[in-house]
Formats: structure tokens, sequence, C-alpha cells
């Protein structure tokens, strides 16, 4: 299956400090991979490099084949890689339409149809919207961008079990549909091996192992004690 994000002996990190040492990472069309590991173990960091916004000091991080390093974050979004950050990043007063008319693109999805909450609150402001509906809006914004990649950090923070189902199951219909590529990185192991494919397993700033979702789920007692010291 030929990888459409493709990270291959990733350093990086902030400043002079360190975090991923020799990360590799791919991810094919219409797939969905969960980054696993503890706090610290650098999921957020390699979304991170991947968006142009962790420095990068070797290795390579390529999608569709063309290398994405020393491309600015905007470049790196024109090249359709959208990313989602645990804050979600949306501006408090703006309006949900608003959101949406900055980032939409021709090949996007129909936001509001996707999200019928959100049609019916279009003119309300991002900072009144519940915490669901935030994260709605923030996977809308990122979809109807028509992105090749989507990057995904902690979407089921703070949401009710309900909204959090409703979401994953949105975006993997999406993906099988239109054959994006998902990098996730989602701290409840249960949710993240459900909804995804394939996953690895980071600790230290490496991959300690990776698999499909059916076998790190089987072996998940073994890699805890083994990989995570607990």
């Amino acid at each position: 299956m030929t990888a459409v994000l493709e990270i291959s002996g990733l350093h990086a990190g902030y400043g002079r400090i360190g975090v991923l040492q020799d990360v590799g990472v791919t991810v094919a069309a219409g797939e969905i991979v969960s980054l696993l590991g503890p706090n610290g173990a650098g999921k957020t960091t390699t979304l991170l490099a991947c968006s142009g916004m962790a420095r990068v000091s070797g290795g390579d991080i390529r999608l569709d084949g063309r290398s994405l390093l020393r491309l600015s974050p905007h470049a790196i979004a024109r090249k359709r890689l959208a990313h989602i950050p645990e804050d979600r990043s949306l501006f408090p007063s703006l309006t949900i339409d608003e959101h949406l008319r900055l980032c939409a693109k021709p090949g996007g999805l129909d936001v509001l149809e996707l999200f019928p909450e959100l049609k019916k609150r279009r003119n309300r402001k991002a900072g009144v919207l519940s915490g669901g509906e935030q994260q709605m809006l923030a996977l809308g914004r990122a979809l109807c961008a028509g992105p090749r990649v989507l990057l995904v950090d902690e979407m089921s923070m703070g949401l009710a079990p309900v909204i959090v189902e409703r979401l994953f199951s949105t975006l993997r219909e999406i993906a099988a549909s239109s054959g994006l590529a998902v990098l996730m990185v989602e701290q409840h192991v249960h949710l993240a091996l459900k909804y995804a494919q394939r996953g690895y397993v980071l600790g230290g700033g490496r991959v300690r192992t990776e698999g499909t979702a059916g076998e790190l789920a089987e072996r998940w007692p073994e890699i805890e004690s083994s990989y995570l010291g607990r």
C-alpha cells in the first residue's frame, strides 16, 4: 500500500531540546493510524513536525513523495495537510460561517450538511459553542479545505462519550470514502484501536512497537509492561 504521508528517520524537538529520535511512520490513503504512548512520548511533537511547527534536525517527512521540510506551516497547509491541535485553535469572536468561509476550498466537504447542529447555529460565535460543537467545527473547518492528510490531536478531550463516538465514526466514514489519510493522537487506547487500522507506540521519543489495531489490542498488557513501564 503506497504511503500518502511518510515519516522516516525523524529527529525533532524545540530549540535545543530534542524530543524525537529516528521516528518512522507511514499512513496510506483511506487509512487511520494512531500514535499511542504516555505523556511526553513524542506523539504531539510528531504531528507538529509534520505541520512545520517543531524543529526537524534529521530525517524526512513526505506527502505524496514530496518533502515538507523547509516549508513554512502555511506552505505545508497549501500542500493539503490539515492539523487539528488539542486546543482546536478556533477564533472565539468568529461565527461558524466565518470559520468555514475562511478555509473552504474546491473539493472540500459540505460541513453544514455533515453536522446539522452547526447549520442551525451557523451565525453563533465559536466562543459560545459547547465543547462538542467546537470540536465539530474544528473537524469541519479542516475537512472543508479538502485535505489529503489530516492530523488530529486528542479529539476526545473533554467530550461526552456519545459525541466522541459520533466524531470518530464520521472521521472513519470520510477516510474510507474519500481516501483521506489520518494520523491521530488519542489518549484513550480503546478508542484509538477501535477506529484506527494500525498504530505506533511511542516511548521516550522513539517508536517502540507497531502493528495492526487488532495486534496491538491483543498485546496491550505486554506493551504497557515492556515499553511504557506500567
